[in-house]
């Protein structure tokens, strides 16, 4: 799929903002650096997005598309399918997990209705034995939630392979035996 020019600078605006959002602080950061670093000017990325917090929705939104198209390509269901589902949530979590971070905390405060970590709720929620079941759901990504601010709080260098050993002892904990269904 060949993207257009829009598209690309798009792409482009939202890959330096990771970089420096990450590498500055989300606070710490305004367009300015963002455009300098993506080789746009500082219009052009307004042109993009009217603001930090559009930006940060929209990297929520691709972060949600990337996990969500992992899910899909991996075949998985039940526990397994929820596995690759942090899995990858924790790989993209340790590369930047300053900007993920910040990514989740407007993602919950933000209000809006269609809220991007729905989706990842909701792919949860159709692994689990009981698709109803939104308190093992909420133990989960409690869990993935915990996981992340343990690591801040002490200081911890987010290393996700290790990172992805304790959310599957955790996952282990809340789902017990993989069910078949």
């Amino acid at each position: 799929m060949e993207l257009g020019k829009k598209e690309l600078t798009r792409r482009t605006i939202m890959r330096a903002a990771r970089g420096v959002y990450e590498e500055k602080g989300v606070e710490q950061t305004n367009f300015r650096d963002i455009a300098e670093a993506a080789g746009v000017s500082r219009s052009t990325v307004f042109n993009y997005f009217a603001g930090s917090n559009e930006l940060l929705t929209a990297l929520c939104s691709r972060e949600i598309d990337d996990l969500e198209q992992a899910y899909r390509e991996s075949g998985f269901q039940g526990k397994a399918a929820i596995i690759c589902i942090f899995d990858k949530f924790i790989e993209d979590t340790a590369r930047y997990p300053q900007l993920v971070t910040q990514i989740i905390i407007s993602a919950i405060t933000s209000g809006i209705a269609d809220n991007p970590l729905k989706s990842i709720e909701g792919l949860i929620a159709r692994n689990l034995e009981q698709e109803t079941d939104s308190e093992t759901t909420m133990l989960l990504m409690g869990a993935y939630y915990g996981l992340i601010n343990h690591y801040h709080l002490y200081g911890k260098t987010f290393d996700g392979e290790a990172m992805k050993v304790e959310m599957r002892r955790m996952i282990e904990r809340i789902i017990g035996e993989p069910h078949h269904g």
